[in-house]
């Protein structure tokens, strides 16, 4: 299993918000991204538009999104793997693996 963590910056004097981990359960450049929400945005729900561009982002790099998102210049979004282990520790109540954005090609 490979984890990515997603942050978003709004403003460059602003802290990154950790809108949730990328999850690969299998081969990165064959298994889908699954996306598990984190708990702050699980609560006040994430905004259809960071959500929307989240999702444009992770299909525009298949099949290599796993490389590509690591390596995407920009000042919003960065992606930064973890652990595994960073899933547990992010105090998640539930276990299920909410949303599939890539099929497997």
């Amino acid at each position: 299993m490979r984890v990515l963590e997603v942050r978003f910056r709004p403003q460059a004097d602003e802290p990154f918000l950790v809108v949730g981990h990328l999850v690969w359960l299998g081969a990165l450049d064959q298994e889908p991204a699954l996306l598990r929400p984190a708990p702050t945005s699980e609560e006040t729900g994430s905004p259809d538009a960071v959500v929307a561009k989240l999702e444009y982002l992770v299909s525009s790099m298949a099949p290599e999104c796993f490389t590509g998102l690591q390596q995407l210049p920009s000042r919003f979004w960065s992606f930064v793997e973890v652990a595994p282990a960073a899933l547990t520790a992010a105090g998640r109540t539930r276990s299920s693996i909410v949303k599939s954005w890539l099929r497997a090609g």
